[in-house]
């Protein structure tokens, strides 16, 4: 029986300085690079069927963004668009790409271009070469370094971020997946490969800088403590999910500057932190790992259609927050912090939709290799869509990664729109579409696995 070969590539797509910056309801350009940017390709070759999974250090990327990306990959390597897997890290401190999700800013056409070429040159490199590999698995965790963001309030309602050590919190609704999960490829007379998945938001740098953020120091710890390993990294299931302690020690609040634009304590040393916390329960596990039949490739994509959100009946109320916005009066609007970002994002929301559509289309996309699956939603699930949709998956693990081959909107859970908060006030789809993603990836899963 052959053995699956697998192929690594990693290419710098850092920016120059003065690019748009996405991932906030304000204008940031690139000042200072803090580290530098990568795509990284796994290949993987069962001598009948290929697949790549992608990884780049940018936000996200549209739907519409991702269909032309790998078409391109496609006519570039020749191989069918449906076996790659392309995902965004999600940090918060990387170039706009195509128009800004929460502003009228377009990213640079020139680096989009360098870019994309970029992601196919990596994707050929690891194609081309490929290495026979045994596969084995395993999971550990990394503590205190998600915490679920959406809480109740002691008046009954519910916000999100509502600032660390407020009083009138009550309770956090939910709780964090601290799983980390390793898929452990070790090839002949090559490096090994360590796909590290993980699910947390990618926002604790800020500022108007370039920057990885944790999950380019869970690649850098992992390779700088193991000789001969290439890591790469996938955010899981991040939705509802971020690095702030809402009760934090004296301890806690070091690497962390308190004094941000919208009251989230962010920076640098802290993305070290949860990057060695990651790469640490990486380490702990690496050694014990169990190995998982891996003598099969295969890959397909499901599509599901969600309703829209859209709510005409507060249209202008909404244009008139939206229009104070882009005004700089946010004083007038009598919010602040993250309160002013909810409430912005959901007049955004209303004003985006006036005109429809009435729902969306959602491209779900799976690899089988062997007893292992890599899913890919092509957005920002909650947590518990990620727990859902892994607990009822065949296989022996099962890596949930978010904005997987596109990326344009929240999946918030059904109970979120009821109890409110950012992600569910913001997000283009319709109470109920939680039920559809994970019906519907659960089912792909099951097709490719049987």
């Amino acid at each position: 029986m052959s053995k699956i070969k697998t192929g690594f590539s990693r290419i710098c797509i850092t920016p120059p300085l003065g690019v748009p910056v996405s991932g906030y309801y304000e204008a940031r350009f690139a000042k200072e690079i803090l580290d530098d940017l990568y795509v990284n390709t796994v290949a993987f070759d069962d001598g009948k069927n290929k697949a790549v999974v992608i990884n780049a250090d940018i936000i996200m990327l549209s739907k519409d963004l991702c269909d032309g990306y790998r078409k391109r990959i496609s006519e570039a390597c020749s191989i069918p668009a449906e076996c790659i897997f392309l995902t965004c890290s999600h940090t918060h401190t990387a170039p706009m790409i195509g128009p800004d999700f929460a502003s009228d800013l377009c990213g640079d056409k020139d680096y989009e271009e360098k870019m994309v070429q970029a992601f196919c040159d990596s994707v050929k490199e690891a194609l081309e070469n490929t290495y026979e590999s045994e596969f084995s698995i395993a999971s550990g965790e990394a503590k205190k370094i998600s915490f679920i963001r959406r809480f109740r309030m002691k008046d009954g309602g519910v916000q999100t971020n509502p600032g660390v050590g407020n009083p009138n919190i009550d309770h956090a609704l939910g709780e964090p997946n601290e799983e980390v999960q390793l898929l452990k490829i070790e090839r002949e007379n090559a490096d090994d490969i360590y796909v590290v998945c993980f699910g947390t938001h990618p926002d604790s740098v800020g500022g108007e800088v370039i920057s990885t953020d944790y999950p380019g120091y869970v690649r850098y710890y992992v390779e700088k403590a193991l000789d001969g390993v290439k890591c790469v990294f996938l955010t899981g299931a991040q939705g509802d999910v971020n690095h702030i302690n809402p009760a934090p020690t004296e301890g806690d609040r070091c690497g962390l500057d308190y004094d941000s634009f919208d009251g989230v304590p962010r920076g640098l040393d802290h993305a070290k932190h949860m990057g060695r916390t990651i790469a640490g329960a990486v380490l702990q596990i690496c050694g014990k790992t169990e190995k998982i039949c891996a003598d099969e490739i295969e890959f397909d994509e499901k599509i599901v259609t969600i309703p829209s959100s859209q709510d005409n009946s507060r249209i202008e109320e909404a244009k008139k927050i939206v229009k104070l916005h882009a005004e700089g009066k946010d004083n007038e609007l009598g919010y602040d912090a993250m309160e002013l970002t909810t409430v912005v994002a959901e007049a955004t929301r209303i004003c985006e939709l006036e005109n429809g559509p009435e729902s969306f289309d959602f491209a779900l996309t799976a690899i089988k290799i062997g007893d292992f699956a890599f899913a890919g939603l092509p957005g920002e699930p909650f947590v518990e869509i990620g727990r859902r949709i892994a607990k009822a998956s065949p296989f022996k693990q099962t890596m949930v990664c978010c904005l997987t081959n596109g990326g344009d909107s929240y999946f918030p859970t059904s109970s979120a729109y009821d109890e409110g908060g950012y992600e569910a006030r913001s997000s283009h789809l319709k109470q109920g579409g939680d039920d559809i993603l994970v019906e519907g990836l659960s089912e792909l899963l099951k097709k490719i696995g049987g």
